[in-house]
């Protein structure tokens, strides 16, 4: 079992590292942040969501484990519904159960606490709907690009020829379709779903609907 642990405390990364080395016997470690990362991970334990993207593209076939440390309830949730985590586990496990989670989730399974569980089922009724951007008419695509370019409404009416209230009707629907409220999260949904072209610079300016 090779398992990449990506912790930014170093302490704490160490202590996982020997929990690890003394209880599952043949794993092979490595550390992401001292330089020694395998290439081919089959588990990548880390503690932040900022750092998921760039691991789940460096790492495509991994399966990945969130080692809670208190996260706010939806960041884990974002975890578990949008990048598709294998597990998440808390501080309070102990050694037994810590190491059983990590052999779950190498087995294929998934691993969740009852605490996390809860907190899927909560905040999961109010995740943005990722799958809602693909399903989008080109007109609601323009829409939301001249937003993401920082385009008041008035600017995105003259520039589609509609009307200003018609810009509005189709924000609007476009917030209920995505499950979000105002333009600064529909630029971060479309952004983070990958859909904007890489000359787009966000700036939602214009907080209007």
């Amino acid at each position: 079992m090779k398992i990449l642990v990506c912790l930014r405390n170093h302490i704490l990364a160490e202590g996982v590292k020997g929990i690890i080395r003394g209880n599952l016997d043949g794993a092979i470690l490595s550390d992401y942040y001292s330089g020694s990362a395998i290439n081919d991970p089959a588990l990548v334990l880390f503690d932040s969501r900022d750092v998921i993207d760039e691991l789940m593209q460096k790492y495509p076939e991994a399966r990945f484990v969130c080692f809670d440390l208190g996260l706010k309830s939806n960041d884990l949730a974002c975890l578990l519904y949008c990048h598709g985590i294998s597990g998440v586990i808390s501080t309070k496990l102990d050694i037994d159960m810590f190491c059983k989670a990590l052999r779950t989730v190498h087995e294929g399974d998934i691993w969740l606490e009852q605490d996390h569980l809860k907190i899927l089922i909560r905040e999961g009724r109010s995740l943005p709907n990722k799958d809602g951007i693909k399903s989008m008419s080109k007109q609601d695509k323009q829409i939301v690009r001249l937003v993401a370019a920082g385009m008041k409404n008035k600017d995105i009416a003259d520039c589609l020829f509609l009307s200003l209230p018609t810009v509005k009707a189709h924000l609007s629907r476009i917030y209920k379709t995505l499950n979000i409220e105002n333009r600064a999260q529909l630029v971060a949904l479309a952004a983070e779903s990958g859909w904007l072209p890489a000359d787009t610079h966000p700036n939602p300016s214009d907080q209007s609907l």
